[in-house]
């Protein structure tokens, strides 16, 4: 089959995670890691991926905030530092973001999205709240 469904992907991550997770019934689910982050799983309208997304904290005033977007612009040119997470501004919030496509997908797709997308969020989160 070519395409795996979102509750296929949720199923899957719920067994290797040994946590038992669903989307609600707007597509969301919200998952909370050490206390620090949290990240929202969100099925696409068309139901052929799933958005993860992360807010990071507030840009920065100022140069220190140019600074930081600057830096951030380069990490995620061409992927060089953020492999498939991308950022974004909400308001002042920075917002990481990644889009895990189903299509094609098998049982570890989200699960490495995942552990992928963290990495970027923890390295990041750190930055900005320096």
């Amino acid at each position: 089959r070519e395409m795996m469904t979102p509750h296929e992907a949720m199923a899957a991550l719920s067994l290797q995670t040994g946590t038992r997770l669903d989307f609600n019934d707007n597509g969301l689910c919200r998952l909370r890691f050490d206390g620090r982050f949290i990240v929202d799983m969100e099925v696409t309208d068309d139901e052929t991926a799933i958005y993860l997304y992360c807010r990071l904290g507030r840009l920065p005033a100022a140069e220190r905030g140019r600074e930081l977007m600057q830096r951030m612009m380069h990490a995620h040119c061409l992927g060089r530092e953020s492999g498939r997470t991308l950022f974004g501004l909400d308001d002042d919030d920075v917002l990481a973001f990644s889009r895990v496509e189903l299509t094609g997908a098998e049982e570890n797709t989200l699960y490495t999205a995942l552990e992928e997308f963290l990495d970027v969020v923890a390295a990041w989160t750190d930055e900005i709240q320096k």
